[in-house]
């Protein structure tokens, strides 16, 4: 059983990186699209992302620890812990007693910055564009926050989730109304994706230079 345990913990691992690998390898020539997403960063887009990460975060730990069965994801079976497939694995070479090892998750995610513009232009297309009628909304909402439970989450951070795709569709909704008279549908549509896109890039992008920082304390 510890065989196996350690042999899912190195296939995620090597996953782990191979995903991110592949963004950047594939989207190389377009990072001018990643520069235009930074370019948009405001100081009150911070504050508004750190504020949602915070309470999307105190949710999630209420909902894990005060609701019986949200705190359990799949990840559990190689991560004591639990986590996210894609970086869980990464973070427990943190532990190494190998220096190249506990280097692992600093050059990941720094890697991981460069292709977070355009993992989140790949979520907002799918969850976001069209969708501009509430009902519609909260549904996409619904699968946002709950699909990230496909890789391993508990289920309580993917109800959690769910705030932070509301967060999104809203300012998604808000720019496609601003625009629709001015630009016509087809170019609102691709400016409110852009807004939205911009929004989930600083979410995660602080988060995931919480993260960074923790990384290299730990080296």
């Amino acid at each position: 059983m510890d065989f196996l345990i350690t042999a899912g913990k190195i296939l995620l691992f090597v996953f782990a990186i191979a995903n991110v690998t592949y963004v950047l390898k594939t989207e190389r020539d377009n990072l001018g699209f990643a520069k235009q997403v930074w370019k948009k960063f405001r100081v009150g887009m911070f504050f508004q992302c750190t504020l949602l990460l915070a309470l999307t975060i105190v949710v999630a730990v209420l909902l894990v620890t005060y609701v019986p069965g949200l705190k359990y994801g799949w990840m559990h079976l190689f991560v004591s812990n639990g986590g996210n497939a894609l970086m869980a694995p990464v973070a427990d070479a943190s532990s190494s007693d190998y220096l190249l090892l506990r280097l692992v998750p600093v050059a990941f995610c720094l890697a991981f910055l460069v292709a977070i513009p355009f993992l989140a232009k790949m979520e907002e297309e799918m969850f976001r564009e069209g969708h501009t009628e509430w009902k519609s909304i909260w549904w996409q909402s619904t699968k946002f926050g709950l699909i990230h439970c496909l890789v391993g989450i508990p289920i309580g951070f993917g109800i959690a989730l769910i705030m932070s795709g509301l967060f999104y569709a809203y300012h998604y909704k808000r720019a496609f109304e601003k625009n629709i008279d001015m630009m016509g549908y087809r170019m609102a549509e691709e400016e409110a994706v852009m807004v939205s896109t911009t929004y989930h890039a600083m979410y995660n992008s602080i988060l995931i230079t919480l993260l960074l920082v923790i990384s290299v304390i730990l080296v």
